[in-house]
């Protein structure tokens, strides 16, 4: 990619560059999988976005977009203009990059078809439908393409005349960059407060991956947890409840991972560490041999749909870290206790006596969510201490709470 050094900022071990390229080379630049970097949440609707396309036509400002890139900075002063290879990902940005790289897309394709023809751009469209759908190019981009290209305007030329700003980073570690996006989309409404703590405790998804095995976990940026709760499948687990669990499991009792939790975890202790884990691997893997046999136990259609609940989740969990705290007994050895008496705890589950008590509160004078994990929570803690080996009765948990 060429560009032109504006300005430069050292941060600790990391070095910032402020650089200038035409939209062409930045588009051009764009690695296939530029949508993928994990710290991103995704491509989101946004209208304003959508009509990229009339701020590249009136030639308007587009804003600066943060980038990390790998390797070493190149050595080079303000004005100095580079040509080279920059391996890189989006920090910021990744909406407008997508967008810049759709209508870029779109331009393109509209020139290797050699349209000479006075049909009308709807129709191109539609007659282009497949092909579109194929590169996903939005068909009223890409009409609008047509139009720009009929009033003797090359779309491509828009690229290359038309400038944007880049910051690129050079040495910063993970945890500094999961800071850094949070920083940059503090503001923004979009991002969603499971996905930052997701990228918080990153760490973690690695090793429970490999202890889970074929179990699947799903990211907030694929599913959201709300979605995910109301179609969960045996077999699968979202990450940020997954978070949630093990917190609540270290603190011995339900705690619900929202976004006051999101920024006092962000910014404690992890400026300078690139380790946010702050744990002992063995526990992480006794918890997920917890859940993977959770998971193997409640088949049925109630026992799956609950087991995919975020209050149920932080309730048993924060009742095991409860009872070991109670016992003076580490957190491995209270989950390898429930691990063993597993069998005991879903026999006793009444599951639909659950849904049950749960559905006849009365949702204008409890917080249903908490009056959920605090029950939950209890009945498990009473289930370890021996103190309930008959079936649930989820109504005297419920309604003491109400």
């Amino acid at each position: 990619m060429k560009f032109t050094i504006i300005d430069q900022f050292k941060e600790g071990n990391a070095t910032c560059i402020l650089c200038r390229t035409s939209l062409s080379e930045y588009v051009q630049s764009l690695p296939d999988d530029f949508r993928d970097y994990y710290v991103q949440r995704g491509i989101v609707a946004n209208r304003f976005l959508d009509n990229l396309w009339d701020t590249l036509e009136n030639n308007k400002h587009i804003p600066s977009i943060v980038l990390v890139c790998e390797g070493q900075s190149p050595e080079a002063s303000i004005n100095d203009e580079i040509d080279q290879i920059i391996s890189f990902k989006i920090l910021d940005g990744l909406q407008r990059s997508h967008r810049l790289k759709e209508a870029w897309d779109a331009a393109n394709f509209y020139i290797s078809i050699k349209d000479d023809s006075d049909i009308s751009p709807v129709r191109i469209a539609r007659q282009c439908g497949k092909d579109l759908k194929e590169k996903g190019i939005n068909s009223a981009l890409f009409q609008k393409v047509i139009k720009t290209e009929r009033n003797g305007v090359r779309a491509t030329k828009l690229f290359e005349n038309n400038n944007i700003w880049l910051e690129l980073w050079f040495g910063l570690t993970d945890s500094q960059q999961i800071q850094k996006m949070l920083i940059l989309n503090a503001g923004h409404k979009s991002v969603n407060i499971k996905h930052q703590v997701e990228l918080l405790f990153i760490g973690y998804l690695s090793i429970l991956q490999k202890e889970l095995g074929d179990t699947k976990i799903i990211r907030e940026n694929k599913q959201s947890s709300i979605s995910y709760s109301k179609d969960r499948e045996a077999g699968g687990f979202h990450f940020s409840h997954l978070i949630s669990a093990f917190i609540s499991l270290n603190s011995g009792k339900p705690i619900m991972t929202n976004a006051d939790f999101s920024a006092e975890r962000s910014f404690d202790d992890v400026i300078d560490s690139d380790n946010l884990l702050d744990t002992d691997s063995e526990i992480l893997i006794s918890f997920s041999r917890v859940l993977k046999h959770l998971d193997a136990a409640l088949t049925d259609k109630e026992g799956i749909k609950w087991l995919g609940r975020e209050v149920v989740l932080v309730g048993i969990f924060g009742a095991i870290g409860a009872y070991a705290y109670e016992k003076n007994c580490s957190l491995k050895n209270a989950l390898e206790n429930f691990d063993n008496n597993i069998k005991d705890y879903v026999q006793i589950l009444n599951l639909s006596d659950f849904e049950f008590s749960r559905n006849s509160l009365d949702l204008s004078k409890v917080n249903l969510g908490s009056v959920n994990r605090i029950a939950v929570f209890r009945a498990t803690l009473d289930f370890l201490k021996k103190n309930n080996t008959n079936a649930i009765k989820w109504n005297s948990y419920f309604r003491t709470l109400s």
